[in-house]
């Protein structure tokens, strides 16, 4: 990804080119848990029968999903590292330093080690969304612990959410969406810019 925000290319829809049915999309997403359409809705929305599938996927996966957010934030990162997605990492790198994941840990995650987690959960959590973004293929014993652990159900929540922000990020790397700008040394980086 260039990171060039003169290379991002465009899928916005104005209002105006909004058919009902979007329309409608839009409307729905913004009354909803959620108030505003992100970023990759915004770019499936050229696809209406795509997002209005991949929608309440994306918000059980992200939202619903017994999933702490410390966990989540853990999966995102780990495939937003392996898709060298730039914008879906500065996001998700704030949102990790607010669930209380610590600035080393992050650079951990994105240096693609482990990140030392105390929590075996997390723990767990980052050996399972490093494998299945890694050799994608999982070795008897981490699935022996993963089964013990979070059990089907839970790893199909695990697997889910790797799979959503992996879509995200291929998106998001299509459109070359650069990470927002933001002045050195503001709150949201764990690396203030020198």
């Amino acid at each position: 990804m260039s990171n060039d925000p003169t290379r991002f290319r465009s899928f916005e829809l104005a209002d105006e080119q909004l058919s009902a049915r979007q329309r409608a999309f839009v409307d729905r997403i913004r009354s909803g848990p959620r108030g505003r359409v992100p970023i990759n809705l915004r770019a499936w929305l050229h696809n209406p029968d795509f997002v209005d599938v991949v929608e309440p996927f994306g918000l059980y996966v992200s939202e619903l999903a017994p999933i702490t957010k410390r966990q989540k934030e853990i999966v995102v990162l780990a495939g937003a590292r392996f898709w060298g997605a730039a914008f879906e990492w500065h996001m998700h790198e704030r949102h990790a330093l607010k669930a209380g994941i610590t600035p080393e840990q992050i650079q951990r995650i994105k240096a693609g080690v482990a990140p030392g987690f105390d929590d075996p959960t997390e723990a767990l959590t980052w050996e399972l969304a490093a494998a299945l973004h890694g050799a994608g293929s999982i070795d008897a014993d981490l699935y022996r612990r993963c089964m013990a652990v979070f059990g089907h159900a839970g790893v199909s929540n695990i697997i889910g959410l790797a799979g959503l922000y992996s879509m995200i990020a291929m998106t998001l790397n299509f459109y070359d969406v650069p990470p927002p700008q933001e002045p050195a040394g503001t709150a949201g980086s764990a690396t203030p810019a020198a």
